[in-house]
C-alpha cells in the first residue's frame, strides 16, 4: 500500500530544514505544530513541508489516520489553525 504523498512545492521546505525560516518569521514551532495536529486527529504525521506564499506561511502536513486513510492538511503557521 503507498500513501499518497504531496509532492515538494515552490516556496517550500521540508519540515527538517524550515527551523531558520521558523525563528526569522516568528512562526509556530514545527514540534507545536506535529502535536497539535496528532491530538485532533487521532492519525499518525507522514509528511510535512513549511511553504511561503507571499508573507503567508503554511504547514503543508500529511496524515495517516487510524483506518489508513491519508488526509491532506493546511495548518497556519502564524496561529496554528487549521
Amino acid at each position: 500500500m503507498t500513501a499518497a504523498v504531496q509532492p515538494a512545492h515552490a516556496g517550500c521546505v521540508p519540515w527538517k530544514s524550515a527551523g531558520a525560516v521558523i525563528s526569522k518569521n516568528s512562526l509556530v514551532p514545527g514540534n507545536v505544530i506535529y502535536k497539535k495536529v496528532q491530538a485532533k486527529t487521532g492519525g499518525k504525521v507522514i509528511s510535512a513541508t513549511l511553504c511561503e506564499n507571499g508573507n503567508n506561511f503554511v504547514y503543508k502536513i500529511v496524515v495517516l489516520g487510524k483506518k489508513g486513510d491519508v488526509k491532506n492538511l493546511t495548518v497556519d503557521a502564524r496561529t496554528g489553525n487549521f
